[in-house]
């Protein structure tokens, strides 16, 4: 249970943001899950401009399977065209990237499913499609009987089989872009139609929160002209949608709360450093703060951009310094103050 959202604001742009909230066993929550982690290798990011992340809801273990999966064809592609030494050779697409991220999920997912049948039968999906298996004697035996078929095809379809959910519950966004700057969004799911979708509008989100976020952005998108959606959004403005939305996920949502993590993406930068960054901890928090304050009518629009453009942008004064901004920007900071503790306050 999760809220994973990404946003585009021009052309080579963006921002995503996610909480950390993860649940175990459906009875024990943890505020400690790293849900978005970058898949392009450091010796890759450092020689070429190439910046990707994986931000996956569901099963921890499934997306640290799939993200390893996406890192070890990554590095084994650059392993092989750097052998070659053709001169301008590029290296992957963030198109190609995104289609390796679903090769990989189905992958996993084919084999997690796979698995649990073999556990169950002593046989395979393999065997079940071609409708007989060897045993340990190296005897044919026919796969015939109703009820083991109608199981098995049940677990391949995530029908009436609660055995699979956390395979078929996971989805991703992967974000970035290659060396041609331009910053892209697609999204992935493991529901049965296996989908792959690059985004079409200025936004994604993933996850049990994203029902909530999705109306939030979908609310900001519509208030934009067509030219403002191909890529003049102001950064500050949809960051401060970016926040608003995971913010609605954590009220609205269970399973989505604690910190938020902040990625910012820059295609125009050739630094590593400069080209991604991340926003967490303190800073975070006080950001979505920031943002929740103003919804709720503690805080001016002016003070709620320019906290947000020094907290996330220009980087020019001390958090004591900006959290006494944003105390000094409320009429009644006492009463914003009890609102943010979880007071009900009139």
């Amino acid at each position: 249970m999760t809220v994973v959202n990404a946003l585009i604001f021009s052309k080579h742009t963006g921002a995503m943001c996610c909480d950390e909230q993860t649940t175990i066993g459906d009875v024990r929550k943890m505020m400690s899950s790293d849900k978005i982690q970058k898949i392009v290798p450091t010796r890759i990011r450092e020689s070429i401009k190439f910046e990707a992340v994986y931000g996956g809801t569901g099963t921890t273990a499934i997306g640290d399977e799939i993200r390893k999966g996406i890192k070890e064809r990554l590095n084994r592609d650059f392993d092989a065209m750097r052998s070659r030494k053709e001169k301008h050779e590029h290296f992957k697409s963030i198109d190609e990237v995104f289609q390796i991220g679903y090769e990989e999920m189905t992958k996993v997912k084919h084999r997690h499913i796979n698995d649990i049948i073999k556990g169950y039968f002593d046989f395979d999906t393999g065997d079940y499609l071609q409708g007989y298996y060897k045993n340990s004697a190296g005897e044919k035996i026919e796969i015939q009987q109703k009820e083991m078929k109608e199981k098995v095809y049940d677990l391949i379809n995530w029908r009436n089989a609660p055995e699979v959910d956390s395979i078929f519950l996971n989805a991703a966004i992967i974000a970035g872009f290659d060396e041609t700057g331009e910053f892209k969004i697609s999204k992935m799911s493991m529901k049965t139609e296996m989908t792959l979708m690059k985004s079409t509008s200025v936004f994604e989100t993933v996850g049990s929160g994203s029902d909530s976020a999705q109306i939030i952005f979908s609310d900001y998108a519509s208030s934009k002209t067509l030219d403002e959606r191909r890529g003049h959004i102001d950064r500050v403005e949809g960051m401060i949608q970016l926040l608003r939305a995971t913010n609605g996920a954590a009220k609205y949502n269970m399973g989505v709360g604690g910190y938020f993590n902040i990625l910012l993406f820059d295609g125009t930068q050739d630094d590593p450093d400069k080209r991604f960054t991340e926003i967490f901890d303190s800073r975070s928090k006080l950001a979505s703060e920031i943002v929740l304050a103003y919804y709720n009518h503690f805080i001016e629009y002016d003070n709620t951009y320019e906290l947000i453009d020094e907290l996330i942008y220009r980087n020019s004064k001390s958090f004591d310094e900006l959290n006494s901004a944003f105390l000094s920007a409320s009429k009644d900071k006492t009463k914003m103050g009890r609102f943010l503790r979880g007071y009900k306050v009139t």
